[in-house]
């Protein structure tokens, strides 16, 4: 690999907040059962914390209650409208998107992140399956080992630069040559994995 690349994760990243269940709101249509829905999530969400249920089953449960059977153009309307509220920290706001070989790898929906970069962002993210342009379940979470595997399949095994707030990225930290980790606006690099262990408060592997 001759050229730099430069990967960043993006909620807490380039963010001040997780971005997904906002997303959920702002593509859910509003109704008389949106506080149960909303009840339902919050409960699996107590759940995958304590590590009683997985993070993809976590987002395969919010895709049936917010977005099934929404179509791509509604979520599309969806995304835009949603950008506008998102609140981007200093990084995403002094960095300089306009660069090549940047990635943007994230467990958030392609769907809005691709509405937030320019083309030449690489977007790769959690995806939606479609049937018949309607929303009917998760296609694929780019979480934890997936990332590393999905980066793989776009011909990216190295990276120069590696952006993230969470230990969770280890697989993408663990091919990094430089780790940035992110903490609201304050940013503090690692040399090596060993540093990013130690930030984290893990043991070297």
């Amino acid at each position: 690999m001759k050229n730099k690349i430069i990967v960043f994760d993006f909620d807490k990243t380039l963010t001040y907040n997780d971005t997904l269940f906002g997303f959920f709101v702002c593509a859910s249509k509003i109704n008389i059962l949106f506080p149960l829905k909303a009840g339902i999530y919050f409960t699996l969400m107590v759940l995958a914390k304590i590590k009683l249920l997985s993070n993809t089953k976590l987002k395969e449960f919010g895709v049936l209650i917010f977005l099934k059977n929404k179509s791509s153009s509604e979520l599309r309307k969806s995304s835009v409208s949603y950008n506008k509220k998102i609140k981007f920290n200093k990084l995403f706001s002094k960095y300089n998107f306009n660069n090549e070989n940047i990635y943007i790898v994230s467990a958030s929906f392609e769907d809005y992140l691709n509405t937030i970069f320019t083309d030449n962002v690489t977007i790769i993210g959690s995806q939606l399956k479609y049937n018949q342009d309607l929303v009917c379940s998760l296609k694929f979470n780019c979480y934890n080992k997936n990332k590393i595997d999905a980066l793989a399949n776009a011909n990216v095994f190295k990276i120069s630069e590696f952006y993230t707030d969470s230990y969770s990225d280890f697989p993408l930290a663990s091919i990094s040559e430089k780790i940035i980790i992110v903490n609201g606006d304050r940013l503090h690099v690692c040399n090596n994995i060993n540093e990013f262990n130690t930030y984290f408060g893990k043991p070297n592997k």
